[in-house]
Parts: structure tokens; C-alpha cells; sequence
């Protein structure tokens, strides 16, 4: 990448998921952006990545909304694209079958005659730090790939857009593996920045017409942004987005480490801003991430001092379905049944937070040492 060469991101306002408007911000959203790169054909085999966390209705903003999806399938095909896929790994070991009709890919796929894809074949890449990444084989099948991200808070990196969204180009099981291997908020972060390379997606359609805030990724409350983003660069699209929460893009090691590795920018002088939302990202002011400190906390001591301020998920037996999703997506077997019930067992629990994103009952809960000291 030329470090030098600047690159275009817009924001375009959009107030609702009516797929009129939602095509029309759309569209000026990609134009505003520089439009879809040149290699884009009538030819092209085309493949979506929606977040599709986990089985979860669009209505929570916990995934990509599927008006986005439907709307980006219809700028497409007017430019003749016919050969359009759809996937994601989420969280959870759910079925695609629930996953598809629970986030509305399903209704989608079917009324735009799209392909959905399981993720159920994988090959073997070496990434530039030499760790060996499972990932999506039929990737190598597609001539493009443009990720559409939902905007939210996440406990791990502190946002979550294109950047992250890549990640789940990769297996569900491998990613509870690596959070085991990369046992802190900052270890992942800067893990997924090294690897990014090698899921990068040729074009970003922010969906923050309804982002969340808080306790993101999955537990999170909605609020109303009415902005959609776009741009070639993920990494600069991302490093914009993130003022929405006021944050800095240094302050995200996920976007300052991809920057670093050279795989997009978030230097301001870089990135043109363009179109008519950028007064609106500014003035909004939702929750940031709950878990801005742990990036602060020493590796060290991240554990202990975690464990001390009883820092861990916690399994609420009211909304508990016994369907045993935590237990299963636990890397760490930090999860046990006793008496019936699910238990985290803190000592072993790394803060990964895969059983907060895969229980779609959102059972599971983050417990502090203060919400501890004053529950009821």
C-alpha cells in the first residue's frame, strides 16, 4: 500500500431501513466513496460479509441489518452483477438454518435469488506473523468480497466494524481457539490487525443507521446514528466511524496496529471525508465500549486483577434456555454444569466474551465488583 496516497470515505444520512431510501443513501454513499473498484464486472463473482454475530433479529442491532444487504444485492445487479453470495461464522453453534432466518438473510437470499454459503470448508494460510489462520475456502472462488459491518461498541477492541468484521471470515471454533491463545483485550486486538491482510475485503457499506452502544457487541443498547459509510480502504472507513463514539483511531490498537502493518490508514491527512452525515457523527453522543479499562491493565497482572474486581460473565439462570451454546463456544472449559445449571467458573475464565456473543437467549451477563457491591 502507498503510505502517501490518499483515499476517500463518506458518510451519507439515512434515517431508516425503507430500501428506497436505504438504496439512495447507498448508491451516493459508493460514488461519494470513489465507487466499487474497476475490476467490479457484469462477470464479477461477488461475495457479501454481513455480521452475522449471532442468531439474533435484526431489531436488537446486534447484526447488519438485511435492508443493507437487500440494497447493496439491487445496486449490483443494475450494474449486472448476477453472481451474488452471502456468508458469515458466527459465535454460536447454531444451525445456518437459524442463523440465516433469525438475522433475515434468509428472506433476502431467497426474494434476491442469492447464494448463502455455510462455512463449512476451510484452508490453511500463514499470515505475515507466521501463525497458521484457517479460513474460508471458497474465498479464493470470488473476485470480490464487500464487507457490510454493523457499527458497535465490543468489549475486546472497543469498536466493531470492517476491521473486525473480516474476522468472521474465520471459523467459529477457530476463533474461540485463538482467544485462548490471546488471553487479553489488547493480545486479540492486535492478533486480528496481524491477520487482517489475509481476509482484507475490496469494499466496506457501513451499516450505522442503527448502531449500538455499551456493552457491545451483543448485549449492547440501539440507537439511532441514520448514517451510512463507505470506502475501499476498511481500515480508514473504521478510523472514521470510531468518532462517533469519540474515540481517536490511536486509541483502537486493532486500527493503530493495522495502520502499522500497512494494510489501510488512519492518518487524518489521508482520509478525504465526503458527503452529509459528518456533522451528525460528531453530535450524537452514545455509550462507549464498558470495557474501556482493561485495555489500561498491564499484561501482567491482567488476570488477577480481573479476577479481583470480579471482572467475569455471569449466567443469569432466569433467562437461561439450557440450550448449552456458552458452554460449548468456552475455549478455556470455564463453563460447567452444577446442579442443573450453567455455571462460569471466574478462575478459569479468560474474558474472551464468546458465551456474552453467542447466547442469543442474552442470558449472560458482565458482572463487576462494583455492580456486585451494590445489586439488591
Amino acid at each position: 500500500m502507498n503510505k502517501n496516497k490518499k483515499t476517500s470515505v463518506s458518510a451519507i444520512k439515512c434515517t431508516s431501513y425503507d430500501i428506497n431510501e436505504l438504496t439512495e443513501a447507498l448508491k451516493d454513499a459508493v460514488t461519494q466513496a470513489g465507487g466499487f473498484p474497476v475490476k467490479l464486472s457484469s462477470k464479477s463473482k461477488v461475495l457479501l460479509k454481513p455480521n452475522l454475530l449471532t442468531a439474533r433479529p435484526p431489531e436488537h442491532a446486534v447484526t447488519t441489518h438485511p435492508a443493507v444487504v437487500k440494497a447493496v444485492i439491487h445496486i449490483l445487479k443494475e450494474q449486472g452483477v448476477t453472481k451474488i453470495s452471502i456468508t458469515d461464522s458466527p459465535a454460536g453453534n447454531y444451525s445456518w438454518e437459524t442463523l440465516w432466518d433469525k438475522t433475515g438473510m434468509q428472506q433476502v437470499a431467497d426474494e434476491e435469488n442469492a447464494e448463502l454459503i455455510p462455512m463449512d470448508n476451510i484452508k490453511r494460510v500463514t499470515a505475515s506473523n507466521g501463525v497458521n489462520v484457517p479460513i474460508m475456502k471458497e474465498l479464493e472462488d470470488f473476485d470480490m468480497v464487500i464487507s457490510l459491518p454493523k457499527l458497535k461498541t465490543h468489549i475486546l477492541t472497543k469498536i466493531t466494524a470492517a476491521v473486525k468484521n473480516s474476522y468472521g471470515l474465520i471459523p467459529g471454533p477457530a476463533k474461540s481457539m485463538f482467544h485462548g491463545q490471546y488471553q487479553s483485550p489488547k493480545k486479540m486486538g492486535l492478533f486480528i490487525a496481524d491477520i487482517f491482510d489475509l481476509i482484507k475485503p475490496d469494499f466496506v457499506i457501513m451499516d450505522a443507521v442503527v448502531c449500538m452502544q455499551g456493552l457491545g457487541p451483543a448485549n449492547g443498547t440501539p440507537f439511532e446514528l441514520g448514517v451510512i459509510m463507505a470506502g475501499s480502504d476498511a481500515v480508514a472507513v473504521d478510523a472514521c466511524a470510531c468518532e462517533t463514539y469519540n474515540y481517536k483511531a490511536t486509541e483502537i490498537p486493532l486500527l493503530k496496529k493495522a495502520s502499522e502493518n500497512g494494510f489501510g490508514t488512519i492518518d487524518p491527512e489521508l482520509i478525504e471525508k465526503k458527503g452529509d452525515a459528518w456533522d451528525i457523527i460528531k453530535s450524537k453522543k452514545p455509550r462507549r465500549s464498558n470495557s474501556d479499562f482493561l485495555h489500561i491493565i498491564p499484561e501482567k497482572i491482567f488476570h488477577t486483577l480481573t479476577l479481583f474486581l470480579s471482572f467475569r460473565p455471569h449466567i443469569n439462570q432466569k433467562e437461561c434456555v439450557k440450550c448449552g451454546v456458552c458452554k460449548k463456544v468456552c475455549s478455556q472449559d470455564a463453563i460447567i454444569i452444577k446442579n442443573g445449571k450453567f455455571i462460569v467458573q471466574p478462575s478459569k475464565c479468560i474474558l474472551c466474551m464468546c458465551c456474552m456473543e453467542s447466547c442469543a437467549s442474552h442470558a449472560v451477563k458482565l458482572r463487576t465488583f462494583w455492580g456486585r457491591l451494590f445489586r439488591k
